[in-house]
């Protein structure tokens, strides 16, 4: 064989070979870029997970691992969002600032999210469009809504107190971090203070308490009878619920011919002291022992009215139960108490003028 030939065939086998070296170079590449992108989908993944809460419902709501986001549909929970989270994360609000000035007022980040008024037929583009995390609320109806356009729906409805801690314990667990300490803290201060006040209307003879009509607007005939949490603080507060026998649930009708046989000695209106004048001075009101011993009241109204499912139901039963007994609380300054309440649970400082205004059922 030549040397001609010979080199030819050495070329040829140094080009296979450089060949082999380059493929063998490009899978090793290929195999690093694949890890890489491995990685990256664990990354993916893990920035998925999830976990399981048990709702007021007793219904399972998968929801993700760590809460950022969330809409709240429940009026009365929008408190609770202010006092465990300072409504961070919060997209969508159902209260709107005329209504509820001192939530706004108090709270800062309850102007960052948007208003929208709840119903079971409404428009949820714009909400599926921000993307929640959770959406809160109270009605049943909304979990299907939500639910099958993939946002978990979680149901924090309460009735009385017992449900209340239980809600607020549900609500911190879904927020986690620095909120379930809150939580806990409130719960304990809510304990003692029921406590505290049964303590003393306990002492009360049963024969002796005094008996009460409340309702969001008692001049409009609005009545809250049994089932309710107004039934609850009416009862720490060593009071009897004069329409709990006629009546199951919130916001009812009653008329003037019930109000009359009930005859409370104590009316407590959730609307405005101009409703305790019009009750005061309408004629067809006078032979009501309320009204002829002066004791008709408008609700206190903070964040949000103190006697309707917010978390300043903490100081509704001492409000109420000092109004009902002044003699056994002569000693209790609930203006003190309140302003010490806004500091310790919705961080701010309320001057005496505040907490006046909202004593009296008054805006900012």
């Amino acid at each position: 064989m030549s040397n001609k030939v010979l080199n030819k065939i050495k070329m040829l086998i140094f080009s296979v070979l450089t060949v082999i070296i380059i493929l063998v170079t490009a899978c090793s590449s290929n195999k690093s870029v694949d890890s890489s992108s491995a990685s990256k989908d664990a990354v993916t993944v893990n920035e998925k997970k999830t976990r399981k809460i048990v709702d007021m419902k007793g219904v399972e709501v998968e929801i993700p691992e760590k809460v950022n986001t969330f809409v709240e549909s429940w009026f009365a929970h929008n408190a609770v969002d202010v006092m465990l989270r300072n409504a961070e994360g919060m997209l969508v609000t159902c209260c709107d600032e005329p209504s509820y000035q001192w939530m706004y007022k108090v709270c800062d980040n309850l102007s960052k999210a948007q208003f929208a008024k709840f119903s079971d037929s409404m428009n949820l583009e714009e909400i599926i469009s921000l993307n929640p995390d959770v959406v809160f609320g109270s009605n049943e109806k909304y979990r299907d809504m939500f639910t099958n356009v993939g946002i978990p729906f979680v149901n924090c409805t309460f009735t009385n107190y017992d449900e209340m801690k239980r809600s607020i314990k549900l609500t911190a667990e879904v927020f986690g971090g620095d909120a379930v300490d809150k939580a806990n803290r409130y719960i304990s201060y809510l304990d003692t203070k029921l406590s505290e006040v049964k303590k003393v209307t306990d002492t009360v003879p049963e024969d002796k308490k005094t008996t009460i009509v409340h309702g969001s607007s008692v001049y409009k005939m609005g009545v809250d009878g049994r089932n309710t949490i107004i039934n609850d603080w009416i009862g720490y507060s060593g009071g009897i619920n004069a329409a709990a026998n006629d009546i199951d649930g919130n916001l009812q009708t009653m008329t003037m011919e019930q109000l009359l046989l009930w005859d409370p000695d104590v009316i407590i209106t959730g609307d405005t002291e101009e409703e305790v004048d019009k009750i005061m001075s309408d004629a067809s009101w006078q032979n009501l022992k309320a009204v002829k011993e002066g004791r008709v009241y408008a609700n206190p109204k903070g964040i949000f009215a103190w006697d309707r499912y917010g978390v300043e139901e903490a100081l509704q039963f001492q409000w109420c139960s000092q109004k009902l007994y002044p003699e056994l609380f002569k000693d209790f300054d609930i203006k003190a108490e309140l302003k010490k309440f806004y500091k310790d649970f919705l961080d701010y400082e309320l001057s005496d003028e505040d907490a006046e205004k909202i004593l009296r059922h008054q805006n900012p």
